[in-house]
């Protein structure tokens, strides 16, 4: 768990007004922007654009003050070293420093440290008693590989901030590598869209199914790993002759129709199920026996949140900082490395789903019968899932981001006494 060592932490501001900048406002941010407007004076949330080309999400803003600004949006394919290209969206908010003018705000929450950081920096020197808290998603996984003026447009950023939070371990280590005062910094949790997970009584499963139903939700594209997975679960498949394999993709993207090509055999089936709305998601996790999240690259990864919500066990990829920072390896689900093959046969996440399904899965290779986990020790498995992501919720975000703000207003009016020199300390369980 975080923790939050600041004295004099609060969870109101009754008169501070509040802009948020952000390049499009997501369904978790939507509940989170909720409990934070019934915090604060007032809140105005400045969105570069009303959504991004390649989501699915509809954008539904009802009960928040949102306003969808002028902006010059720059579209480019990036390659990483994880070995894949991603679309990278660059928005130029460019009436920024008249919304803020007009608005006259008591702080500011800028999203990720680019355009509108800078633009709202500038509001700052004009207006000096305006505190800004700087709030970046990122992990050095997803930062790998970026250019020389990227980081040094983000090093003279961090450095003039009066605030700083960030959303996991990962991520605090590259901001202080950047040369982020760990004095001025603390954390921002996500929180998953409240109308996406399961929250129904926990399914206890058949002692006698030889059938798996594994679940994936996100993206079908390189990033998030999809057909490295599909050829690791096709070879579980095989290992495991006396099981029937079902992976259901909730989800569309450019490998859709390569996934619709991958072979079927008689042990691993592919159920693609396309764009789901929050009911067909929430079945979803009610059905499934565990989520599989093989992303090569996620700065977080909403839907180990929403899956540990549901009480269905996860096995995540190293490269997700939600997986790496949430699971409790062999309690609420199990890591593996996608891009790990130890023989050209048995790989990480063969590893992991032989631990995940298996109760003696160590004795692999000796030739030995193996059984499944007793039905008991699955249904503890999920009900240790749904525990451990109890307190992540929209309205512990919205504290977080209350005392950052308060945080900030005190740098900003000069009281550093009330804040200290202590680190504010981030620990993944």
């Amino acid at each position: 768990m975080w923790s939050d060592n600041r004295a004099g932490s609060s969870e109101t501001l009754p008169e501070t007004s509040v802009v948020f900048l952000v390049n499009f406002l997501a369904p978790n941010h939507v509940a989170v922007c909720h409990e934070l407007a019934q915090r604060v004076k007032s809140l105005t949330i400045l969105s570069s654009v009303a959504m991004e080309g390649n989501r699915d999400w509809q954008p539904e803003w009802d009960g928040l003050d949102v306003r969808v600004q002028k902006t010059w949006t720059m579209t480019r394919r990036v390659g990483h070293p994880g070995g894949y290209e991603d679309v990278n969206y660059i928005h130029v908010p460019r009436d920024t420093l008249a919304q803020l003018r007009h608005l006259r705000p008591d702080a500011i929450v800028s999203l990720e440290l680019g355009a509108r950081t800078t633009l709202a920096g500038i509001h700052q020197k004009r207006f000096p008693s305006c505190a800004m808290v700087t709030s970046v998603y990122a992990s050095q996984r997803s930062e790998a590989g970026r250019g020389w003026i990227r980081r040094a447009t983000r090093r003279r950023l961090l450095k003039k901030a009066d605030w700083v939070t960030f959303n996991g371990p990962s991520c605090r280590e590259y901001l202080l590598g950047l040369g982020a005062r760990p004095s001025r910094m603390s954390p921002w949790d996500y929180a998953a869209d409240p109308t996406k997970p399961y929250r129904g009584p926990l399914r206890q499963d058949s002692e006698t199914s030889d059938e798996v139903n594994i679940l994936t939700v996100g993206q079908l594209s390189e990033r998030k790993g999809i057909l490295p997975a599909a050829e690791q679960l096709g070879r579980w498949a095989l290992q495991n002759p006396s099981l029937r394999v079902q992976w259901h993709l909730l989800g569309s993207g450019p490998l859709e129709t390569a996934l619709r090509e991958f072979p079927r055999t008689d042990h691993l089936n592919i159920h693609l199920h396309g764009h789901c709305d929050p009911q067909q998601i929430r079945q979803a996790y009610r059905d499934s026996d565990v989520l599989l999240f093989p992303t090569l690259t996620d700065e977080w990864g909403l839907v180990v949140d929403e899956s540990l919500h549901s009480g269905l066990p996860v096995i995540g990829s190293v490269h997700s900082q939600a997986a790496t920072t949430l699971i409790q390896s062999g309690q609420n689900g199990f890591l593996y490395d996608p891009e790990q093959t130890s023989d050209g046969q048995h790989d990480s996440l063969s590893a992991s789903l032989d631990a995940w399904y298996w109760s003696d899965s160590e004795s692999m290779g000796a030739k030995k019968p193996r059984h499944a986990r007793s039905a008991e020790s699955r249904l503890a498995m999920r009900e240790s899932a749904r525990s451990s992501a109890a307190d992540r919720t929209p309205e512990r975000s919205a504290i977080q981001l209350v005392n950052a703000i308060s945080s900030a207003m005190q740098v900003r009016g000069g009281n550093h006494e009330s804040i200290g020199d202590q680190d504010v300390v981030g620990a993944s369980r």
